[in-house]
């Protein structure tokens, strides 16, 4: 059972989360002393002490380095679906971090401390397909590039995920959440 309490100035949006909440099993709504995750529909401002809890974050805003400091562990838009947010908040609950994909591109220092380049569209597309096992030359008919394009994106996903092989770049890819499992 995860505990959920929600923090929000709107009375709308306070019942609109509630009743989305109850319809799942597994999720109850808590008052603060009870909680297990805080889901908030903007940023909190948290004193000096971070919360006791981690925090799950409904925004269009886009999160800066602070938010993760402060306890933030699931940043999702405002649009997300009912799906979205349940699925945000037992990954919190579960010790996780929820981020929209498009922030993992920027994130800062790869397992060795380098900062990471963010990947092309295209390169997350080979990513994807180096998840599912396939060669270069499978990966260029996919695509409909050379083998040598291919083997190209690929060096470069090496590169700039650090990785000494295909397996340690899918396996860097789905800790920074480029890989969806």
């Amino acid at each position: 059972m995860i505990r959920v309490q929600i923090e929000t100035e709107s009375e709308v949006t306070r019942a609109g989360l509630e009743s989305l909440l109850r319809e799942h099993s597994g999720i109850e709504i808590a008052s603060s002393a009870e909680a297990d995750v805080l889901l908030c529909d903007e940023v909190p401002e948290f004193s000096d002490l971070t919360p006791a809890v981690p925090v799950a974050v409904l925004t269009d805003e886009p999160p800066g380095q602070n938010v993760w400091r402060l306890g933030v562990r699931a940043i999702l838009p405002r649009d997300a679906t009912g799906a979205q947010i349940v699925a945000a908040l037992y990954a919190v609950s579960a010790g996780l971090v929820v981020m929209p994909a498009e922030e993992t591109l920027t994130l800062g220092p790869t397992p060795n401390g380098q900062p990471a380049e963010p990947l092309t569209p295209r390169e997350l597309e080979v990513l994807d397909m180096l998840a599912e096992g396939l060669s270069n030359k499978l990966i260029a008919h996919k695509l409909g590039i050379s083998e040598h394009t291919a083997k190209f994106h690929v060096n470069s996903i090496l590169a700039k995920l650090n990785a000494g092989t295909r397996t340690e770049a899918v396996m860097r890819g789905v800790r920074l959440g480029l890989v969806k499992i």
